[in-house]
């Protein structure tokens, strides 16, 4: 990780130490990186197997209280900065080796994480609710990945309130899809809303995606294995999209195996 990455994300965020500390914030970030790597090591641990305080001769170690109120001090901000510095580049580095037929491919997918369980989590993200009327043990944060298939890492991200549907979630991330790109979806992103927003927000920008079994199409063209189908827009989608169209059509591929038939589009 070059160490410019880390003095843009704090300086961006405006919270690089204005005196000296024995752990300033670009160390703290240092430090924050090494955790996830050493998970099994606490935070004093890791500060002094890595070396990342600055030496002072007067005090030689750095206390517990000391590093925790360097961690909080620091906060989320430059964290979120130094992701979204380093995503792209490092989801582009390999991306000349990793082409199918000329189009990079990512996946993009929903997610959950629990988080420490605190009064202050549980209103923010909420959690999941069951039919006994019992909720989960912990709260829990919903969220989206834009995720670099061949390198395995992640491009782009929102995460946010359990309660939001992760639909709302994957529209933020259609900005996020390069150009000339092969996108493939669960098929519970099945809309039109998010899949002709994403092939009409640049050039050579395509999707693939499961049908599902009670999707309504008419068949336009093609062959019964590779198909020109057009789906119907729902007045319901289009009201709230005034933009989108009454049909629209898409390849569908139908694979056969020996177990079963699928469909994607």
């Amino acid at each position: 990780m070059p160490y410019k990455w880390i003095e843009q994300a704090v300086a961006y965020t405006g919270k690089a130490s204005i005196r000296q500390r024995r752990l300033p914030a670009e160390q703290v970030v240092w430090l924050v990186t090494a955790l996830a790597l050493y998970r099994q090591q606490s935070i004093s641990e890791v500060v002094d197997d890595l070396d990342l305080a600055l030496p002072d001769a007067q005090v030689p170690f750095v206390s517990k209280s000391a590093v925790a109120q360097a961690r909080q001090r620091l906060g989320a901000e430059p964290l979120r900065a130094l992701f979204e510095i380093s995503a792209k580049p490092w989801a582009e580095q390999d991306r000349k080796q990793y082409l199918f037929e000329g189009l990079s491919l990512f996946a993009l997918d929903g997610t959950t994480l629990k988080t420490a369980d605190t009064p202050e989590h549980r209103e923010h993200f909420g959690e999941q609710g069951y039919l006994s009327g019992r909720i989960s043990s912990y709260p829990q944060v919903r969220g989206v990945t834009l995720t670099a298939v061949p390198i395995h890492l992640i491009r782009d991200a929102k995460y946010g309130a359990y309660g939001i549907n992760e639909m709302l979630y994957a529209k933020e991330l259609l900005a996020s899809i390069p150009d000339d790109s092969l996108t493939a979806f669960d098929k519970g992103f099945l809309s039109a809303e998010i899949l002709c927003g994403l092939t009409n927000g640049g050039p050579n920008r395509h999707f693939i995606i499961p049908a599902k079994a009670n999707t309504k199409r008419d068949v336009v063209g093609g062959t019964p294995d590779d198909a020109v189908i057009e789906m119907r827009v729902s007045l319901q989608a289009r009201k709230k999209c005034s933009h989108l169209p009454e049909t629209w059509r898409v390849r569908a591929i139908t694979i056969i195996d020996q177990a079963r038939a699928s469909t994607s589009c």
